[in-house]
């Protein structure tokens, strides 16, 4: 049947059994059609053939679609329904499942409101540290489960995984200047090679230890929906075994990447956490930026498809080049983590500083997963080393108790022993305290001399109203620390401020501009790459 013929007939609801005032919505991407009905959903696969995906014949698309029902019941079974078939009527017209000539086929889903998108939920920020656990739970059982055979293993070599990668830059070539500027492109390309000179063995490593798995290999918040009261992805990867075979950090680095350009930054690292946590997948952060960095690069390639289609106006293409474009830089973003991670020869001593409340932990969680650092918390360690459980509230006096200045004093010299441990082992370190005293300051800055590393000192800020309002939050929640507003009233006037020769990174916490808070990762970035390389 003609293209444009089926198209029109989709969008009739006596196609689907339903009444002529049935609302019916057709929802195209660059390989599929989807109908939506009142309460069920069909994918259509579009007759193309890309080289990584060929849908371009009937038997193809059918044989495609029974294994989209058949993967997708793994991590989302009650979406999915069955395999349909379109057929010609003798008028000309279309039915399901008839006796005439079969047109097409679809899988047939349950349908879902829209706004149950997680992409959507994320951007009314209605997506929780909850949520997240949850997913987690989801994902780490769904790896855990997955077979990682002999055959799956093969496509986690070295050479496999880099023909998907070059792979990339060879169909992105005519789209230099257009989506992706020509520095970018080849600052990318150059940060892959370098990994791929020096990093062989970390690749084997995860081949060798079972980390090559049937995955979804498309996992974002766009395949990720609010269903019957839980999360459920859907929409995996059918059409090529390269894709969805692939290691377990390139498809949870693409969940972690898809946060991240949604400006969830945070709620990314803490996946990242969470996830290693509940895994025990302790290497993972060692690979994490290169497949970030290629997930960004697959996005900004795949959206940018649709350029090339002649029937799409020159506005439409430009809303997209916009929309493309910082899925490059952010790309270019994990590539200039990886050089750092290919180059230094020294560990990283991140010092975090701040009035208790300005968010120092939150950003020392995303410094440690965009860094592979280990945090040291001085709430952690206080707790520790005074036997109570980490999550027991303390609400002692200022200057008492566990917080006296003796006791004080004696957490930072404990967070020091604990950081000249890990830097002993090569290993980036996150400093997380206030450090509002100088002496507290030197001493991290004197550890980092000690193993001649690179001392980045950063001064988290936020308007006071704000501090308020997050100091008010974590005392309803689950919390190690037990930072009050009373404390942040006296530490205000007790701060000994940085002076003009420290130089700290100064980061506003309370920023929530998506390219303000970028610029402030890449001043980071610019100045770790400057004290190492």
């Amino acid at each position: 049947m003609d293209q444009e013929i089926f198209v029109k007939q989709l969008q009739n609801p006596e196609t689907f059994n339903l009444s002529k005032e049935t609302n019916i919505q057709l929802i195209q991407t660059h390989i599929s059609y989807v109908v939506l009905t009142e309460s069920c959903a069909y994918k259509i696969k579009k007759p193309v053939d890309f080289g990584f995906l060929d849908f371009s014949t009937l038997e193809k698309r059918k044989h495609f679609c029974h294994e989209e029902l058949r993967l997708n019941a793994r991590l989302c079974p009650d979406l999915y329904k069955e395999v349909i078939m379109f057929t010609k009527k003798d008028d000309g017209k279309l039915e399901i499942n008839g006796t005439g000539p079969i047109v097409e086929y679809a899988v047939k889903m349950k349908q879902f409101p829209q706004k149950n998108i997680m992409t959507q939920l994320l951007k009314e920020h209605k997506i929780s540290k909850d949520h997240i656990d949850d997913l987690v739970d989801a994902l780490v059982s769904f790896y855990k489960e997955s077979p990682s055979t002999e055959e799956i293993a093969s496509y986690g070599s070295i050479d496999a995984v880099k023909q998907n990668i070059d792979e990339n830059f060879e169909q992105t070539k005519n789209k230099i200047d257009i989506t992706i500027s020509n520095d970018e492109f080849h600052h990318i390309k150059q940060a892959n090679e370098l990994f791929f000179k020096n990093k062989k063995d970390l690749l084997n490593h995860r081949k060798k230890n079972g980390f090559i798995k049937s995955c979804h290999g498309d996992l974002h918040s766009g395949n990720i929906v609010l269903f019957n009261d839980s999360l459920c992805v859907f929409d995996c990867i059918e059409f090529n075994k390269r894709f969805r075979y692939i290691d377990v950090a390139s498809d949870i680095g693409f969940f972690a990447m898809d946060l991240d350009i949604q400006n969830h930054p945070f709620l990314s690292s803490y996946l990242i956490t969470q996830y290693i946590k509940k895994s025990n997948d302790t290497s993972l952060l060692e690979v994490l930026n290169l497949y970030k960095s290629y997930r960004a690069y697959v996005r900004g390639k795949v959206l940018g498809i649709q350029l090339d289609d002649p029937h799409i106006e020159k506005q439409k293409k430009q809303e997209l080049i916009k929309q493309i474009s910082p899925y490059f830089s952010l790309s270019s973003y994990y590539a200039s983590l990886m050089n750092i991670q290919v180059n230094q020869q020294h560990p990283i001593v991140f010092m975090m500083s701040g009035l208790t409340g300005t968010g120092k932990s939150t950003v020392a969680g995303k410094i440690a997963v965009d860094y592979n650092a280990q945090i040291i918390n001085t709430d952690v360690v206080r707790k520790e080393t005074s036997g109570v459980d980490k999550f027991e509230r303390h609400l002692d006096d200022p200057n008492t108790g566990m917080y006296s200045p003796e006791r004080v004093h004696q957490t930072y010299e404990k967070v020091m022993n604990y950081a000249e441990s890990v830097l002993n082992q090569g290993k980036n370190v996150v400093l997380d305290a206030t450090f509002q005293k100088q002496e507290h300051r030197d001493m991290a800055k004197t550890v980092a001399s000690k193993f001649n590393a690179a001392f980045i000192p950063i001064y988290c800020t936020c308007p006071e109203k704000v501090a308020k309002q997050w100091l008010e939050d974590r005392m309803k929640s689950k919390n190690v620390s037990d930072g009050r507003w009373e404390i942040y009233q006296m530490q205000k006037d007790s701060f000994e401020m940085f002076t003009d020769k420290e130089k700290p990174v100064i980061i506003d916490t309370a920023e929530t501009d998506y390219k303000t808070r970028m610029n402030m990762f890449t001043s980071l970035l610019q100045r770790c790459t400057q004290e190492i390389l």
